[in-house]
């Protein structure tokens, strides 16, 4: 027989195949605490102006986010492969002389 759980503080529950759980608030995310910019030492006073002011500085904002930190690849000038290769045969051909 199919049994259904939901879990309330921990703790799972039997509840019938058919239970629907009552429909919640949306929450809603409260204004930041002002603080002090370690850029420019300027108070920040809400979410605004923290976005105004990380743009204004050209920075990021890092949390979990991790893509920021990955190293951006290397892509060299066009014909670069070709010129190495060139020198070094010109090196190594001044040496078998």
């Amino acid at each position: 027989m199919r049994r259904r759980y939901i879990q309330r503080d921990g703790v799972l529950i039997e509840v019938s195949l058919d239970y629907v759980p009552e429909p919640r608030a949306p929450m809603t995310m409260p204004d930041i605490k002002p603080y002090k910019s370690m850029i420019d030492g300027r108070e920040i006073t809400s979410r605004s102006r923290h976005r105004e002011h990380l743009r204004a500085h050209n920075c990021i904002e890092i949390g979990n986010e991790t893509k920021h930190l990955q190293p951006k690849p290397i892509t060299s000038p066009p014909g670069l492969k070709d010129a190495i290769i060139r020198a070094t045969n010109e090196v190594l051909s001044k040496q078998r002389r």
